[in-house]
């Protein structure tokens, strides 16, 4: 019988119970609320799991319960057994760059309000934090702006409570659209996607909110320098039916603070943009509820809503003494309901209803007179709404089954319109529905040396036919502190974004979300294959992956780019070859990492650069950060540098046409960021809490991305473009303070 040394006096639940599963190589599930207020004190000698669990038992009251050699579970009381007795996926990694932030074989999992401070983000935002990840980066700059190893951002699928989301993201992606008031926890999956999951070939972003009913009445509110927050939950009925209500709302329309005025510059580059306060306003919104239903101890029923909202009002006086107004809104609103149903400790499943709506309007009017004007016009469209059921079954303590069948449909359109008081042209006008049938499993074996987790996911297309996606990942435990992942996938992608040109005045709002059709815009495939190993030893961590993704079906619309008096939709193909490293040392109160990311990826088209391939516009090959966190007392500090090559970019010859396609790259990009909190007080649930950060705190200013934008000045530049090569900087030295209080 294993035994091993423990001394505790007066410590935390958690802490005892995390040490245990170091120590015997077992894992705990629990409901956090049961674990509050719970201290353990050992004395100092040799303890077998049986003689420790024993003592936890006797003085915290809980029960442990266990389901096999490996698992085990807490509880209030013996009553619960049949409830706890689930399968329960072990975490790889607590704590992955900073507590807070786990990491299993399938998944990376934050709880965004328990992580510790991340050089360079405020508070708890979802989308910066994700960044942080090896292999996660934004060469645009913005939070929404994910790039998943070689994957645009339209690749990745963003949910909420199953909610579609298109747009998640505030002041056009420099900040997350959501909440970081609200409890939540986030999924993010980079390979071994589990087949339930589809829709994107690069990502997914599951992000759920919490699922308790409280006891009592609790807020949390929150302000920064671009908004102010808050978070409500009361019970309605005790133990059985509960509600959360959040907000977020800028004051960026009335008050322009620093920092605005430092994003504002970033976005609004080569743009008229530029005097925000009086009559041109931008301002922001976001709004969630769920209602939380416990009919019974093994039901759960959750109704879900969420809006996002960002508005923008323009007006100049142009070179003419003609007035020009801008206006745009993107919005993007939902609902979903969730049922959960545990029908024995083994069986269960999950039934989920859901609606996404996306609009996003613009328009460009120049008055020249009271009955003369001018005005371009562009619309894009989205609804979507589905039904999932989901079956796992627990065969036994090795094997586990995943089942179900999803139905989704699309409606997706866009409008490109010009018109004045006379005339209106129709630039460009679509719509496109889809349906989509969905049959998905996957059987999860382990048996703590093997891990092996298969299956296939099958989608119907109304208009594109079929298709089968098997994917599989295979993991070999060597020792405790040595592990190894094979993994392949292969994903589809019916819906994705197509730059235009042609209206938008906003470079970062140039895109459209278009269906695949059987014409112009096939369907994306992607195969993604995966490699890597885990070593964890006396508070050290190793985490390397190499990869390689194919992706066929990706479409390019160059509006004149390459042909000056054509604009054509070209169909390629493409790949990424990369590697992601973490090297993480922690101590008691401290943690420090360092990560780096090598990226190839190039595609090619027909007829372009002699169907060679070349770089994609994203690719950064290197990028290093290096971060250190330090806790003490009430006081949490995060430092770090952030290091990576510049982009590709090509040159126009003297007819206008690009040659050496993205064959230059751009000067590389660094800066240091730091963030900082001091808590007040932490007694009782009820805490106060002020922090800041600042981002580029030495304010270098880099070229991040050339561009050749094709000007519209006139109705003949349709016919005859022209071009001007746009250079965008970096973001500048970006401070912001924030305040939060608990009660």
């Amino acid at each position: 019988m294993e035994r091993y040394q423990f001394y505790y006096s007066s410590t935390e639940l958690e802490k005892v119970l995390l040490d245990i599963e170091k120590k015997f190589s077992v894992k705990f599930s629990y409901v956090d609320e049961i674990l509050k207020n719970k201290q353990v004190s050992l004395f100092k000698r040799k303890y077998s799991l049986e003689e420790i669990s024993s003592e936890i038992e006797n003085q915290t009251q809980l029960k442990i319960i266990k389901i096999d050699n490996r698992f085990y579970s807490l509880v209030k009381n013996e009553e619960e057994k049949t409830i706890r007795t689930t399968y329960i996926e072990e975490v790889l990694i607590e704590g992955f760059l900073a507590q807070g932030i786990n990491k299993t074989s399938e998944k990376f999992t934050i709880y965004p309000q328990k992580v510790e401070t991340l050089p360079g983000v405020t508070d708890a935002d979802v989308l910066l934090a994700l960044q942080q990840l090896p292999g996660v980066k934004s060469p645009n700059e913005t939070a929404s702006g994910l790039h998943v190893r070689g994957g645009t951002s339209d690749q990745n699928l963003v949910l909420w409570d199953g909610i579609r989301l298109y747009h998640p993201g505030h002041l056009f992606g420099m900040i997350s659209g959501i909440n970081p008031s609200i409890s939540q926890s986030v999924n993010f999956y980079n390979k071994a996607v589990n087949p339930k999951f589809g829709e994107r070939i690069s990502s997914i972003i599951d992000i759920k909110s919490s699922d308790k009913i409280t006891d009592d009445f609790q807020g949390n509110a929150g302000i920064n320098a671009l908004n102010i927050d808050v978070d409500l939950k009361a019970p309605i009925v005790k133990n059985k039916l509960g509600i959360q209500i959040a907000a977020r709302k800028s004051f960026t329309e009335w008050l322009q603070s620093a920092t605005f005025n430092q994003l504002e510059d970033k976005v609004f580059q080569n743009t008229i943009f530029n005097d925000f306060g009086n009559q041109n306003k931008f301002q922001f919104q976001d709004f969630s509820t769920k209602l939380n239903f416990k009919p019974s101890e093994n039901s759960t029923i959750s109704l879900s809503g969420i809006y996002i909202d960002n508005d923008l009002k323009y007006s100049n006086k142009t070179h003419n003494n003609s007035t020009e107004n801008q206006q745009m809104n993107i919005s993007n609103y939902g609902f979903s309901i969730n049922w959960n149903q545990k029908y024995s400790s083994k069986f269960n499943q999950k039934v989920l209803f859901f609606y996404s709506n996306y609009d996003f309007d613009y328009e460009r009017k120049e008055q020249f007179s009271t009955s003369e004007f001018e005005a371009y016009k562009k619309i894009n469209r989205i609804t979507d709404s589905g039904f999932e059921a989901n079956f796992n079954y627990l065969m036994n303590s090795k094997l586990n089954l995943d089942f179900g069948y999803q139905l989704f449909g699309n409606d997706v359109s866009h409008l490109f319109n010009s018109f004045n008081q006379d005339i209106g042209v129709v630039l460009s006008l679509k719509q496109a529905y889809n349906i989509n049938h969905v049959g998905y499993s996957y059987l999860k074996f382990d048996n703590k040396k093997w891990m092996i987790n298969s299956g296939f996911r099958y989608s119907n297309f109304r208009e594109n036919g079929s298709i089968l996606e098997p994917r599989v990942l295979v993991q070999r435990r060597f020792s405790k502190e040595f592990i190894w992942q094979v993994s392949y996938e292969k994903r589809s992608q019916i819906l994705s974004q197509i730059r235009e040109n042609t209206i938008n005045d906003l470079s970062l709002e140039n895109y459209v979300w278009a269906l695949s059709d059987k014409s112009n815009y096939p369907i994306q495939k992607a195969n993604h294959f995966t490699s890597g190993i885990i070593c964890k030893k006396n508070d050290w961590l190793l985490d390397l992956d190499i990869y390689h993704k194919q992706i066929d079906g990706i479409t390019s619309s160059t509006f004149g780019f390459s042909n000056q008096n054509v604009t054509t939709i070209y169909k390629g193909n493409g790949f990424t070859n990369g590697l992601d490293f973490l090297l993480q040392k922690t101590g008691k109160t401290w943690s420090t990492w360092m990560t780096y990311t090598f990226q190839d990826s190039q595609n090619r088209f027909e007829t372009i650069n002699n169907h060679n391939y070349f770089q994609i516009n994203s690719n950064v090959k290197h990028a290093l950060s290096l971060s250190f966190n330090k806790k003490w007392q009430h006081y949490s500090l995060a430092v770090g540098w952030f290091l990576h090559t510049g982009k590709p970019y090509s040159l126009l010859d003297e007819n206008e046409e690009a040659i050496a396609l993205n064959s230059r790259t751009l000067a590389a990009y660094h800066r240091f960021d730091i963030s900082g909190f001091y808590q007040f007080l932490n007694k009782k649930d009820k805490n106060f809490k002020v922090g800041f950060s600042i981002y580029n705190c030495y304010n270098n200013r880099t070229i991040i991305s050339k561009e050749f934008e094709r000007k519209f000045s006139d109705f003949g530049d349709f016919n005859t473009p022209r071009y001007d090569v746009r250079n965008y900087y970096s973001l500048g030295i970006t401070p912001n303070v924030f305040v939060r209080m608990s009660f």
